[in-house]
Formats: C-alpha cells, sequence, structure tokens
C-alpha cells in the first residue's frame, strides 16, 4: 500500500497545465491527494494502468511516495532534482486534510458525501479550470450533507458540460458521481 503526494512540479502542471499530460494521467493526478493509497486511486480512477501511470508520474517529477520515500531507478534522480528545495515538504493537494475526517468505505445504501464532494471538485478543476467556477466549488466544499451535494447536481452537470470535453464525458461522470452519492 504506497501512499502518493503531489511534488510542486506535479502542482503547477495542474495550475497551468504546461507538460502536455495525457487525460487519464492529469485525472490520476488530480485525485492524488497525499492521503489516499493507490488501493482507492484504483477504484476511483477505474484506470488498469494504474501503476505504469504512477510510475510514469514519478519518474517526470509530478508525485513522489507520501513520507520522503522515492521510487528506485533513474527516474527518482530526475523527480528529486525537479523538486525546488530538497528539504521542502511535499504539500498535500488540500489544505485542510488534517481537519477532515479520514476517508472511508461509504456504508450499503448511503454514499460518501467526502468522496462525491472531492469528486465534484476535481471535475470542475478540470474542465473549467482552477479559478472557473469558483463560487460554485467554494458551495461545493462547504457543503457537508448528502442532500445539499444532490441540491448542486444539475449546476455542477451544467458547469462540466460548458466545456467540450466535458459535454462528451458528462454521462459517464454523472454515473461516476451518483454511486458515490
Amino acid at each position: 500500500m504506497s501512499i502518493y503526494m503531489k511534488t510542486p512540479r506535479g502542482q503547477e502542471e495542474l495550475d497551468h497545465r504546461t507538460h502536455a499530460l495525457g487525460l487519464r494521467a492529469r485525472r490520476l493526478l488530480i485525485l492524488i491527494d497525499g492521503e489516499r493509497p493507490t488501493e482507492e486511486l484504483a477504484r476511483l480512477s477505474g484506470d488498469a494502468e494504474l501503476e505504469a501511470r504512477l510510475s510514469m508520474l514519478v519518474e517526470r517529477g509530478f508525485i513522489a511516495r507520501a513520507g520522503g520515500e522515492k521510487a528506485a531507478g533513474a527516474g527518482a534522480v530526475a523527480a528529486r532534482s525537479s523538486l525546488q528545495a530538497p528539504a521542502a515538504p511535499l504539500a498535500p493537494a488540500r489544505s485542510s486534510a488534517a481537519a477532515q475526517p479520514p476517508v472511508t468505505q461509504a456504508p450499503p445504501g448511503g454514499g460518501n458525501v467526502e468522496l462525491a464532494r472531492d469528486f465534484m471538485m476535481n471535475t470542475l478543476r478540470t474542465f473549467n479550470g482552477p479559478y472557473g467556477k469558483l463560487d460554485l466549488v467554494k458551495r461545493i466544499h462547504a457543503s457537508s450533507a448528502r442532500e445539499d451535494l444532490h441540491a448542486m447536481f444539475d449546476e455542477w452537470l451544467r458547469a462540466i458540460s460548458e466545456s467540450r470535453i466535458g459535454r462528451k464525458r458528462a454521462d459517464e461522470l454523472s454515473a461516476r458521481l451518483l454511486e458515490v452519492l
């Protein structure tokens, strides 16, 4: 069980899209938050090639193993050299992660509000950019009840459908969100 966190280069890629990551690698980078183990990343992403994408992200310096461990090989040297300072801690994707309860499996018949909330915020950032739909992202982040997220579902769907790729994936993303809710 490995846990990965974004490096400053990984956060820069999410903010500016400067390194031309593929869609699935970018989606995986969005899901990596310094708390989720690889098993949960596999479940959330549904990616059959998860290990290969994780290795590529480590080699290119976008992520590193949590706790300071580095993957062995030439890619680890590149990952270390891309960090701004060797002693600088790697920042988790969510600044309020310590205040949130740990992610648990949803009880049968009920949804996991935290997973749904994160999914909604991550998809909005992916399809609308880090500052697009900021008001909606803030309202989703502030919600703590499943009913609140259901009430924002239509607005979320309209927002991700504003981009061409979002329109193509709207049905798939809606289904995945409703599974979590």
